[in-house]
């Protein structure tokens, strides 16, 4: 066969073909050329285009990279192909990068639906006992009185038991949201009134705290008590990835009409997540803080609020440049006692 001929037979056809002999690129048509950005002469070599070889003929996937250095994740087809001084080798090349990407977040969601209803069985189990340490506890500081050398130690007790209480707590409303009445709230409100909480804290003495809410962001249907929360974690999740050096903190809404939307946004110019980190984030008990400073719940509890609201959240970053967080809301109907 000759140029032509792959031509007539490749040349209108919607996917990306090629024809390689001995492994050398001979023939592209044009949808290969605009995959792999190809201009010019071709005389590239297989292992130039796909680090990884494959064993035979078949259906293959590789990972593909283009001469510019930028790569995809790539759907390989190939197939033996006769030519005029003996075989060649046919492939058809298709883009799966996009797809591989929904495959892994929907593992992902699967395996935070799976983390939460494991996590509140957790705290179901755990809740009881340590209310009953709790109640001895104060039973026995009663008992001791003020001037015993041993107070402090059972204060410690019910010190730690308590804090042990919270985080089950949390994980309680991780694994298992309270069902509680919704009403219709004002989101923009809410961000004034809970960073008004918060702005005198030494996180955010040096960081310049920009708000940029939208004017007539309408009112949605939901939990104004777990929209508080999601908003605090949020919030302080930046201050603290800033770790109180001096920053810039912008709080964002926005009205989406088209998909009847609202949103609502946090960027920080703080370190950034690594790509090694990123799928964990919405873990629960994942932290990179250290000393015992962070519970590891904050994220993977606003997750858990936001899937319970029947929204979305993504996060944008880039080490050493700072984090945005995207909370996406749907805006729905009134209560129907309105």
């Amino acid at each position: 066969m000759k140029k032509r001929d792959f031509e007539a037979l490749y040349g209108q056809i919607p996917e990306a073909a090629a024809i390689f002999e001995k492994w050398i690129l001979i023939y592209a048509n044009q949808a290969f050329r605009e995959l792999f950005r190809l201009s010019g002469d071709l005389d590239l070599s297989w292992a130039r285009l796909f680090p990884f070889s494959p064993q035979g003929y078949g259906i293959f996937e590789i990972p593909a990279m283009r001469p510019d250095g930028s790569t995809f994740e790539a759907e390989v087809v190939v197939m033996p192909c006769l030519g005029s001084e003996g075989f060649l080798q046919q492939v058809l090349v298709r883009d799966i990068s996009y797809r591989l990407s929904c495959e892994e977040k929907l593992i992902q969601n699967e395996r935070l639906a799976a983390m939460g209803k494991l996590a509140g069985e957790i705290a179901h189990e755990i809740n009881n006992p340590l209310g009953g340490i709790l109640l001895y506890s104060k039973l026995l500081k009663e008992d001791l009185g003020p001037e015993s050398p041993l107070l402090i130690n059972v204060e410690k007790i019910i010190k730690l038991a308590t804090r042990c209480r919270i985080i089950a707590k949390g994980l309680l409303n991780f694994g298992r949201p309270e069902s509680q009445e919704e009403t219709l709230v004002n989101l923009n409100q809410v961000i004034q009134e809970m960073f008004s909480l918060i702005e005198d804290h030494r996180l955010f003495r040096q960081i310049k705290v920009t708000k940029d809410l939208y004017p007539a962001l309408p009112s949605i249907l939901a939990n104004r008590s777990q929209l508080e929360q999601l908003v605090l974690n949020l919030i302080i999740n930046a201050g603290e990835a800033m770790e109180g050096a001096p920053g810039e903190l912008c709080l964002r809404t926005a009205f989406h009409q088209d998909r009847s939307e609202v949103e609502f946004s946090v960027s920080d110019t703080g370190t950034g997540i690594p790509d090694d980190i990123l799928p964990r984030i919405f873990d629960p008990f994942f932290t990179t803080k250290k000393g015992g400073k962070g519970t590891g719940l904050g994220l993977s509890i606003s997750h858990g609020i936001v899937k319970g609201h029947r929204g979305r959240i993504d996060v944008e970053t880039s080490p050493g440049k700072g984090t945005t967080f995207r909370v996406y809301l749907p805006v729905r109907g009134v209560p129907k006692e309105w």
